[in-house]
């Protein structure tokens, strides 16, 4: 009885917490957004932006609705549906450290989008499904590679082969590079991971994809919380293991292409994100996954900002900021997971 009442008091603090969590992040979203749309060359204060965004006549409507509002919006993207893949590849998985870019998902899409963009430039809404196509082989090249069968799966060994199919797609982007060196400068920007130019047919691009992998995973939230468990346990109550973990992977590498035909390799959001969440609500994925794509959202959106920004007039890649907040924290995890 005792045991009863305290788990029911646990829900529902975990339930309450869950709410409050909610609604700070949706808050932040919304800032996050507001703030980017102030910022730039040319600085509109907070108090004039509904004029701004309203009034076609306004000096400032061009600027914020043909140019900052598409790119925030793209960052937002990028950052739910980088950081949803991160949660879905972790639990694919079951390693905390596990992220789209660690394991070569992010490279494998990159490839195959690399290669639409220099072969079919004028073509590029079938990116996501190219990069689609290069994230999903990464992913079964992953779980073959590392013998990922009940009792074998072994997190070291998943990250060591991610680590070598990264560097065997990065391999084939240096290739890349290399062969077509006369625009060398726009392929580094899409190694490092860039939001520079993006517009609304940008927006589109990524929009599709995202909405389907995040409703994807929220339909696939029971049997992911089954796979937090061993093979066997999940097996042994009825869980179709091999499938779901290829759907999950599936799902993962959807949201991935989507974020990378835009966006680039923009690293570190799937690692810091869900693991952050994850502290935060626990690992249930009706929580982690919605509140990995806000807090995913205003993360990309807070570093586009400050890539802007921090050292204008010169503009930098998205994912300097990022890598200096990611790189930190893996480290962080990595010591954790020693001890």
């Amino acid at each position: 009885m005792i045991e009863a009442v305290r788990g029911s008091w646990t829900r529902i603090v975990l339930a309450e917490r869950t709410g409050v969590f909610a609604v700070a992040l949706g808050v932040m979203l919304v800032v996050a957004l507001a703030f980017g749309l102030t910022q730039g060359a040319a600085r509109v204060p907070l108090s004039d932006l509904g004029a701004a965004l309203l009034d076609p006549a306004h000096p400032s409507h061009a600027v914020l609705t043909a140019v900052r509002m598409p790119r925030l919006l793209c960052a937002a993207l990028v950052g739910s549906s980088l950081a949803v893949a991160g949660a879905l590849l972790q639990t694919a998985v079951r390693n905390p450290i596990a992220d789209p870019g660690i394991l070569g998902v992010s490279a494998g899409a990159a490839l195959a989008t690399l290669t639409g963009i220099l072969f079919v430039p004028g073509h590029p809404e079938i990116f996501p499904a190219l990069g689609f196509a290069g994230g999903l082989c990464a992913m079964g090249v992953l779980l073959v590679a590392s013998g990922s069968a009940p009792g074998r799966d072994h997190p070291l060994r998943l990250v060591l082969c991610g680590v070598a199919l990264q560097s065997l797609f990065f391999a084939g982007v240096s290739l890349l590079t290399f062969l077509f060196a006369e625009r060398a400068p726009s392929f580094v920007s899409f190694t490092i991971g860039s939001l520079h130019g993006a517009g609304w047919r940008e927006v589109w691009i990524v929009c599709v994809p995202t909405l389907i992998g995040v409703g994807a995973s929220l339909a696939l939230r029971r049997p992911l919380d089954a796979l937090l468990l061993d093979d066997e346990s999940a097996g042994g109550i009825g869980l179709p293991v091999r499938s779901v973990r290829l759907a999950v992977s599936g799902v993962g590498a959807l949201l991935c292409a989507g974020a990378v035909a835009v966006a680039g390799l923009v690293g570190f959001v799937g690692l810091v994100v869900p693991n952050a969440v994850r502290l935060l609500v626990g690992p249930g994925h009706r929580a982690l996954l919605p509140l990995s794509a806000l807090a995913g959202g205003s993360l990309v959106l807070l570093a586009d900002t400050g890539a802007r920004t921090l050292a204008a007039p010169v503009e930098l890649p998205v994912g300097v900021p990022l890598a200096c907040v990611g790189a930190p924290y893996f480290l962080h995890l990595v010591w954790k997971l020693r001890e």
